[in-house]
């Protein structure tokens, strides 16, 4: 399968250059209410199973409220993909009209993903779809108290690892009304800045970055691969189709 990232010339020098995907500190989408609502979903799915957490620990539940407010002690990067290689909707709200459609082998992605402790998750739009995932995220958590004599200490770092899967699991669901993008997400979340952290300028001002670096891992050790391909709107609305050349 071959999953496109839309940019401006811009940002395709950008990428060819440094071999990478720049992926956004999550407070910086370009829809900030975006989180908002994939995090209610989560934390609805948690007052569902509220008998089932006071079970496993009182504890957990009673610093639950706490713990959810301070949901930004994580930190978490994302990137967006596509399955759709020629969307109207996409060349005008990435490129102005005019642009390109950078075509990546989903397999190449995930192997240089796994190396980078990023996942590359297929958004969720469907109402039923998403509530079972954020029962999965709440199935973990409860997995994760099982000891109900645990130290305080202890659930509070089970409370706070789980942190990072309810944020990932928060970022993977969007409104239904934005489906035809039919996205997938480049997510890294962890509990400090990722090491190799950089800041770029945009109107919003400075916003933190993570590169995501696309010449770690080479697909099944091919050279060349059909799948990564670009596709370039111009002014005129006409469209080409050239290789993507080779990795190595």
């Amino acid at each position: 399968m071959t999953l496109y990232h839309y940019t401006t010339a811009a940002g395709l020098q950008g990428i060819i250059t440094s071999k990478s995907l720049w992926t956004s500190d999550y407070h910086f989408l370009n829809d900030a209410s975006e989180f908002r609502y994939g995090w209610k979903i989560v934390v609805d799915a948690i007052d569902r199973r509220e008998a089932e957490i006071k079970d496993r620990s009182s504890f957990a539940w009673q610093t639950h409220e706490l713990f959810m407010r301070n949901r930004d002690k994580a930190f978490a990067f994302v990137g967006s993909l596509t399955s759709q290689g020629d969307l109207l909707s996409q060349w005008r709200g990435y490129n102005r009209g005019q642009g390109f459609a950078i075509g990546f082998n989903e397999d190449w992605l995930e192997q240089n993903a796994a190396v980078q402790q990023f996942e590359i998750s297929r958004v969720l739009y469907d109402a039923d779809e998403q509530r079972a995932a954020a029962d999965t995220a709440v199935d973990l958590l409860i997995r994760q108290l099982a000891d109900s004599e645990a130290e305080p200490t202890t659930t509070l770092e089970r409370l706070n690892t789980w942190l990072l899967q309810a944020v990932k699991t928060a970022l993977r669901l969007k409104d239904r009304h934005f489906s035809e993008e039919k996205e997938s997400r480049l997510i890294w979340a962890g509990h400090n800045w990722p090491v190799r952290l950089k800041t770029r300028i945009s109107p919003a001002g400075l916003i933190p970055y993570q590169a995501f670096q696309f010449n770690l891992a080479t697909a099944k050790g091919a050279l060349t691969h059909p799948n990564n391909f670009w596709r370039r709107r111009d002014s005129r609305g006409s469209r080409t189709r050239t290789t993507a050349g080779h990795r190595r």
